[in-house]
This record gives C-alpha cells, structure tokens and sequence, in this order.
C-alpha cells in the first residue's frame, strides 16, 4: 500500500508537461519494439517460403510436411552412419597403436645420465634420505632445551651414519611457568 502511495505523490508532483512527456516515451518505445517484431517475422516467413519454392523446384513435387519429415530422418540416418564409420576407424586405430611395438628412444650422452641419476619412485626417494649424514665435531647445550652442534668442515658428509628423526618433547617445569606467569602479571600491571 505504502508503495502506491509513493507512486500517486510522485505523479502529483510532475507537472502536466512531465506527464505527457512520459507517456509519450512508452508508447514510442511500445511501437518500435512492435516493429522490430513485425520486421523479423516477415523477414522469417519469407525465408520459408523461399525454402519451400527452392525445395519444389529441385524435387519438382508439392512439398509436405511428411516429405520434410522424411528427409529429416534420412539426414539423421546418414549422421548415424558418418559416426557409426568414425568409431569404427577410431577402433581400428586402437588396435592398431595396442599391436604397434613401441620404439626405442635415441638418447644422447645427457639424456642417459639424467636418466641414470633421476628419482623414480617417492619409496626410493625414502631409502636414499638416510645414506648421508653431516658430520658434527662438537656439542654444546646453551638450554635444557637447546643443543648447538659444530659442522665439521673437513668431513661434511659421513656415508656409514644412518640418522633417523628423533622428536623431544620436554615441559616446562612447574617452577619455571609459574615465574613466568609472575613475570606476565606484572607486566600486565606495568602496562595498565
């Protein structure tokens, strides 16, 4: 209700020039629009039609719907057949690529070392990850939880040691978290 309302205020509000001027931009858009349907309907029927003439001509016999209809299921018929022959020489093609024994590839010098040296496999990869180790010539722990090691510079590399990962979990101790909670609140009143 609301909605009409608005309406019929905003129309009061024109004046009678504003009105007519309305109106008139509809009823010019109304009849262009119409036209352009006219145009296109005629300019459609006379492509029919010319259709249908050209059609008799050839064939010299009065075209009907059931002749049109029949030459559309032969077209059909003769798409089935052009895709019927396409899978067929596609086949043909499968057996013949299955019964073809592959060629070797000519590799050259760079090729066959690449090859030679490539990964194959995510389980070889694996195996390779423990062949080499870093040597290390000292450790030092700074912190419970810290260790710095040295790298040994004339040995880098130890082909024997077999590291595999050690994961450490260490806590905090009660005393230590509570000295840092301590810390924290007094910050916190530093702060406020």
């Amino acid at each position: 209700m609301q909605i009409i309302n608005d309406i019929v205020s905003f129309i009061k509000t024109l004046s009678l020039v504003d009105i007519v001027f309305f109106f008139a931009v509809v009823a010019l858009m109304l009849l262009i629009v119409t036209l352009i349907h006219f145009i296109l309907e005629n300019k459609y029927n006379e492509e029919i039609e010319e259709k249908n003439i050209n059609i008799s001509e050839n064939n010299n016999v009065p075209i009907s719907i059931n002749n049109i209809e029949a030459k559309k299921i032969e077209q059909n018929k003769n798409n089935d057949q052009e895709i019927l022959k396409e899978a067929n020489d596609l086949l043909e093609i499968a057996a013949a690529l299955e019964q073809a024994e592959p060629n070797n590839i000519n590799l050259n010098r760079y090729e066959e070392e690449q090859e030679e040296k490539a990964i194959i496999s995510y389980d070889e990869l694996l195996e390779r990850t423990n062949e080499w180790a870093i040597n290390y010539s000292e450790e030092e722990s700074i912190a419970e939880d810290l260790t710095v090691k040295k790298v040994d510079l004339n040995n880098l590399v130890n082909k024997e040691i077999s590291l595999k990962p050690e994961i450490k979990v260490s806590v905090i101790s009660y005393e230590k978290e509570e000295a840092f909670l301590a810390a924290l609140k007094e910050l916190q009143h530093l702060l406020n």
